[in-house]
């Protein structure tokens, strides 16, 4: 047996004689470099109740005990698997499980997972790969992705269940990764285009378990393969990530601004900090956190649209917007951060993405996840793993929530989550401490936390009052607000000592601006309120005139009312009432909203965002009458706000150019003009610019003839076989003009290209859109 190996078994052996009858970690072997300033705590010391509580009991019952293992394994028993990625969910599902058990007990889980955790190992073949792919195919795509989540899978499942048997398994996993990147001459590159994705970011992701097994077993090579991934994202050919982000660069500017694969990457960075101090790690990741924050969050804590992180406020309804994976991470990335610093804005981003977003992704009983959840259209809800990555993601993002929301630091407790439940805490000096919460938030501002140390002792209580509280109180009298953003009550604690903190849940009125001007959405305390066209079953409208009546908070009379039973997903369940409107006005009437975490639950449409009765929207194209120079195949519309529904020009037949416009009954001034191409097809579907960039054409008076006035510049250059360097609905250009002007009609023209069939040509158009500014 390997000595190490042999030294961690005893280890743990020991430590479970000492704690026997509770869930302890086994130890690792390196201690941190950096100190946590809060603790991350064992899942089975907290335990929630209320909405939360509900939403992680479904997702234990309807969910994870449920999985098919043997469709995990699959591509690891029967080498390749369906998908290039079908090799990940195992590992996120042995991590989400895992801990998952810790925080129930669960014993049908705990078998599943031991049986789970085995059939894995046994797949490894003799070098130590453990990929889902054909050996000819090995170290491409995301052979080096399945890797990572089989180690934190398995590192997670041997820490928390003290069985150590995949450890021999995850050593040569390490070592074969050792042995094959590198900048050693024979190694393979790591962020090499041939060895994964999006510029190295996917591949070199690895960062993270390799953190964790070196401080887990003490080999110092798997430190090496870490700080070799430091350099390796420095190359020319890397995606620059610490040295673009302390150079206070974007995001959207760090490799390809994939954003799950980035976020990935920077929760490894800061496992990395934390095992060797290098504060440029933990700098360059403070500034992503408020890039994102400042310039690339939507409403209900979701970041990225078609999986990139984009240009600042880029930011539209729809077009993939949300994908639950980068949800997952960007939870992730926060609790670490909360972790490191202590600090309460973490905890504050960590409510909005975790109540709004995460909870919006989880179908209410747990069954099923979506992958887009977008700030409109229809939750795409799946329960089906082929082609389905956050399915698996969704329900690690659930199991976590306990490891943070209730945390210890050096000055006693931090309550980072109102939930109802119970959490048995061990402060850093020894004390152990029992907070009871009653509460029914966020639908109630009133919590009430019962403390019970083990005897009378002097420590902090930690409460976060959030930013968007006007008004707050809190019994007893003397609580102080401290650097960390947190309010702070410092006493003697005894049994039966009472904290009441009562929040101000006054609903707020957020006017949109950028690609959401002209309207607004509500939030009522934490939560995101959406529309849901179920709940205007028997109004005589329709859902797309639905506005709302004012933008004052007052005016619009926004009341909660308890959900009736069809929309009760929880004890605390409120639909919330609101003056509303058609967009013209006129026609006033009561709507109901709901928050945005259970819109769509039904199959029904939802949006977050409302237009204001009798305002004109950013876009200025939308009543108008949309057409195109030729019918196409593909029916969508291109004045509708959503990018998803595209039309073509393909009609089989060559033609000299190709149009798109869309013409209005009264003039409008407009000082931008954007257009989102559509889909690129093997046959065509852009613009040819071999002979000049498309140009955009206004109708000053109705019928009157078409103007030139400017080209869109940004296009890339193009042939009539090639537009490679086009994405499919990723690609927004716009022609910024220097002076406003009056139009009645507007319209995109170049020619259409024909691809790999030159006995036709055509074009797609995804929106065409127009601003006042």
């Amino acid at each position: 047996m390997n000595p190490i190996i042999a030294r961690i078994i005893v280890g743990a052996l020991l430590h479970s004689a000492a704690v026997a009858g509770q869930i302890t970690p086994v130890p690792e072997r390196v201690p941190f470099a950096v100190s946590d300033k809060q603790d991350s705590q064992i899942p089975d010391r907290v335990q929630l109740t209320g909405w939360l509580g509900a939403r992680i009991a479904a997702n234990e019952t309807n969910r994870l005990v449920r999985v098919d293992t043997s469709r995990l394994l699959e591509g690891y028993r029967k080498r390749p698997g369906r998908q290039t990625w079908d090799g990940e969910h195992v590992g996120k599902w042995l991590h989400a499980a895992t801990l998952a058990w810790v925080n129930t007990g669960d014993a049908a889980l705990r078998a599943k997972l031991d049986e789970t955790a085995a059939a894995l190992c046994e797949c490894q073949l003799e070098d130590g790969y453990l990929g889902t792919y054909l050996e000819k195919d090995r170290w491409t795509a995301w052979d080096v992705w399945a890797h990572k989540y089989n180690l934190i899978g398995l590192i997670t499942y041997m820490r928390y269940t003290g069985n150590l048997a995949p450890l021999a398994a995850c050593g040569r996993m390490a070592d074969l990764l050792c042995e094959t990147f590198g900048d050693a001459p024979g190694k393979l590159d790591l962020v090499s285009s041939k060895v994964g994705s999006h510029t190295g970011m996917a591949s070199s992701s690895v960062l993270e378990p390799m953190v964790l097994l070196y401080r887990f077993t003490g080999e110092e090579r798997y430190l090496d393969l870490c700080h070799y991934i430091l350099r390796a994202w420095e190359q020319p050919n890397g995606p620059q990530i610490v040295s673009r982000l302390l150079a206070n660069q974007g995001v959207n500017q760090v490799g390809n601004a994939k954003a799950y694969e980035m976020l990935s990457c920077l929760n490894g960075a800061l496992e990395l900090y934390r095992t060797t101090a290098d504060r440029k790690l933990l700098d360059a990741c403070l500034n992503a956190w408020r890039d994102i924050v400042d310039h690339r969050l939507y409403p209900t804590g979701a970041a990225s649209y078609r999986e990139l992180f984009r240009d600042d406020f880029d930011l539209p309804e729809s077009n993939n917007v949300g994908e639950t994976c980068v949800t997952v991470t960007w939870l992730q990335f926060n609790a670490q951060l909360l972790r490191l610093t202590g600090e309460a804005r973490f905890a504050e981003q960590l409510e909005r993405v975790v109540l709004n977003q995460l909870l919006g992704a989880q179908k209410p009983d747990g069954s099923a996840w979506g992958y887009y959840v977008q700030m409109k259209g229809k939750k795409p809800y799946s329960s089906t793993l082929d082609g389905h990555c956050c399915l698996s993601s969704g329900p690690r993002g659930i199991a976590l929530l306990p490891t943070f929301a209730i945390s210890t630091d050096r000055d006693g407790a931090v309550v980072n989550l109102y939930d109802a439940g119970t959490a048995n805490l061990t402060l850093q000096d020894g004390m152990a401490v029992t907070l009871k919460i009653d509460t029914l938030y966020p639908a109630e501002g009133c919590i009430r936390i019962a403390v019970d140390p083990r005897q009378e002792s002097e420590f902090s209580i930690k409460l976060r009052v959030p930013a968007w509280c006007k008004g707050s109180s809190i019994t007893p009298e003397g609580a102080t607000r401290g650097a960390d953003g947190y309010t702070t009550l410092r006493r003697k604690w005894k049994s039966g000592d009472v904290i009441q903190l009562d929040l101000d849940l006054q609903p707020r009125v957020v006017i949109g601006d950028h690609l959401c001007e002209g309207k607004a959405h509500i939030c009522h305390g934490p939560l995101v309120l959406a529309a849901d066209e179920a709940l205007l079953a028997g109004a005589d409208m329709r859902f797309d005139d639905l506005a709302l009546a004012t933008t004052a908070p007052d005016g619009l009379g926004i009341a909660g009312q308890d959900a009736s039973p069809e929309w009760r997903t929880w004890p605390g369940a409120r639909l919330y009432q609101v003056n509303a409107d058609t967009r013209k006005g006129g026609a006033s009437f009561t709507a109901r909203l709901i928050p945005f975490a259970d819109a769509g639950a039904t199959g029904s449409r939802y949006k977050v965002w409302l237009p204001i009765a009798g305002r004109p929207l950013g876009n200025l194209l939308l009543d108008g009458t949309e057409s195109r120079s030729r019918q196409g195949n593909v029916s969508g519309s291109i004045n509708d706000d959503d990018p998803q529904s595209l039309v073509t020009t393909f009609d089989g037949k060559p033609a000299a150019e190709d149009w798109f416009a869309v013409t209005l009954d009264q003039p409008v001034s407009a000082s931008r003009v954007v257009f989102l191409s559509g889909n690129v097809y093997h046959d065509g579907g852009w613009f040819d610019t071999s002979g000049g960039k498309p140009r955009v054409q206004i109708r000053r008076t109705s019928g009157g003839p078409w103007e030139t006035i400017g080209e869109l510049t940004h296009y890339p250059e193009t042939t009539a076989t090639h537009g490679t360097a086009l994405k499919h609905l990723q690609n927004r250009f716009a022609l910024e003009l220097p002076e406003p002007v009056s139009f009645t009609a507007v319209r995109v023209i170049g020619v259409p290209a024909c691809g790999d069939n030159p006995r036709q040509a055509f074009s797609s158009c995804a929106e065409l859109q127009a601003f006042a500014r």
